[in-house]
């Protein structure tokens, strides 16, 4: 059971970080006359993060395996977009100079591997357990 409360914890909290990024310590490009790709990858990690936030907050209340392994599948897909979205599904800003591509899109690679990573690892760890 504790185990299952730190993984949730963890990625409750990658998952919040997903969303709030964009927004606050890793900001996009303020929208203009002209809107910015980096405002569209903003809103879908904002939408990704939220969801990610959803399931790990479903977590809580899992007791069976199934559930959790179900739920850490959902997190593992949407980390996996956490990724794309900034490189390549929308991308960011295309002048390396502009905040959005020196901060932003390495912090949100590094998010979404973080969340990968350990849901990737809760996986595995509940596919050993016999419980």
């Amino acid at each position: 059971m504790k185990k299952n409360l730190v993984f949730s914890i963890t990625l409750l909290l990658l998952a919040v970080l997903v969303a709030a990024a964009p927004y606050s310590f890793a900001k996009v490009c303020d929208v203009s006359e002209k809107v910015m790709k980096c405002h569209w990858t903003a809103r879908a990690e904002l939408f990704l993060g939220i969801s990610s936030a959803i399931l790990a907050l479903l977590r809580f209340c899992g007791t069976s395996r199934q559930f959790r392994l179900g739920l850490d599948a959902g997190i593992l897909v949407h980390a996996v977009g956490v990724i794309l979205f900034p490189t390549l599904l929308i991308g960011v800003c295309g002048m390396p100079s502009m905040h959005c591509h020196s901060v932003t899109q390495p912090t949100l690679i590094v998010l979404g591997v973080l969340l990968l990573t350990v849901s990737a690892v809760d996986t595995v760890l509940s596919l050993r357990s016999r419980n």
